[in-house]
């Protein structure tokens, strides 16, 4: 279904994003910077990488370093969120979770630490391309409470801060200038994308249009953030339909972008660089790199059926976030055009992160 080069491919291209895009929030490392027009999703980052950092033993360890120091910009909150969609190990992302708890003064990552329960049989963590390899020294407690072996963790300490003058780390910028809360995702969107509802917000941030209703109607009262003026309302007379309510969710707010200038702190790109979702994107690679290591059975016919089945979604949300002309991966592709497409586009996508 998938030709014989396109595992390592991809995973290779997974992994020197994984690379660039932590390197860039200051994990201790070598390669590629990462693109400046564009900002690095922080929980997209941790998910995928809690699947493939496996590969990449020191990859792994540096950033368990960085989360062991600078954990307190990951939005937990938002993290669960978009693991809802099936992004990621949740097994990994639990026992993360656990060395944070023991080694960062942080206790939110408690309730995650606690939510995978282990295997009956362990298995190594760190993984070569066929998903299996061998782990050596003496081995890890915390790793093993999860079902995980590997030698002992040591933590270097040697991650820096994100640069703030990077534009790729504006996301955590506002974080650590606002909070990790719903205020800094609504500043994010409304810089870099412009006016939005806060259903608009909601759904490319990976929250409930609730909980950034709330706070938006409150950061509209500060004067900075701009609410148009709520439409009059008309009584309903007899005999005619009750007239049009334009009102909470689905009014647009904005920003003046004047008056955040102060924030651009980078030559390039001129302005703030662009969010664009990479959940879709991943979860795609997530479930074609699944069907190489463990094809399904049956024919060539009823593989392809299964392949289609479980990449609906993320090409449904990916035509819904306007992004399927731009990939090249309409929602319609199936069969044997859907399996070749993505052998063709998803290493290329990834390079281009």
């Amino acid at each position: 279904m998938f030709p014989p080069n396109f595992n390592p491919q991809l995973l290779s291209a997974l992994l020197d994003w994984l690379w660039r895009s932590w390197i860039s929030f200051g994990v201790t490392g070598h390669g590629a910077a990462a693109r400046q027009d564009r900002d690095i999703d922080p929980e997209a980052l941790l998910l995928a990488s809690s699947r493939w950092a496996r590969h990449d033993p020191r990859l792994f360890d540096e950033i368990l370093d960085w989360l062991c120091q600078h954990g307190h910009l990951i939005h937990l909150q938002r993290l669960q969120n978009l693991q809802r969609g099936g992004l990621g190990d949740p097994r990994v992302l639990s026992a993360i979770a656990a060395v944070l708890q023991e080694h960062s003064p942080h206790s939110k990552w408690k309730t995650l630490a606690a939510k995978a329960d282990a295997p009956p049989a362990p298995e190594p963590l760190f993984l070569s391309l066929k998903e299996r390899t061998a782990f050596w020294g003496q081995p890890d407690p915390l790793f093993a409470r999860h079902g995980f072996q590997r030698g002992r963790l040591e933590l270097r300490q040697l991650s820096q801060a994100p640069d703030p003058r990077r534009a790729a780390n504006f996301w955590l910028k506002l974080r650590a200038l606002f909070g990790t809360s719903a205020r800094a995702e609504i500043l994010l969107h409304l810089l870099t994308t412009g006016p939005a509802t806060a259903t608009e917000i909601a759904r490319h941030t990976g929250y409930t249009t609730r909980s950034i209703l709330l706070p938006l109607r409150e950061m509209a009262l500060s004067g900075h953030v701009c609410e148009p003026p709520r439409p009059a309302r008309t009584r309903p007379q007899r005999g005619k339909s009750s007239p049009t309510r334009t009102r909470g969710p689905s009014l647009s707010y904005s920003l003046r972008p004047e008056e955040w200038r102060f924030l651009r702190t980078w030559d390039d790109p001129a302005g703030f660089p662009a969010v664009e979702s990479p959940m879709p994107l991943l979860r795609l690679c997530q479930i074609a790199l699944l069907q190489t290591v463990t094809p399904a059975s049956g024919s060539p016919a009823l593989q392809n059926l299964q392949l289609g089945q479980a990449a609906a979604i993320p090409l449904a949300e990916m035509h819904r976030l306007g992004l399927s002309g731009i990939y090249g991966l309409p929602p319609d592709l199936t069969g044997d055009s859907l399996a070749a497409a993505l052998a063709e586009r998803l290493p290329a996508l990834i390079e281009n992160l």
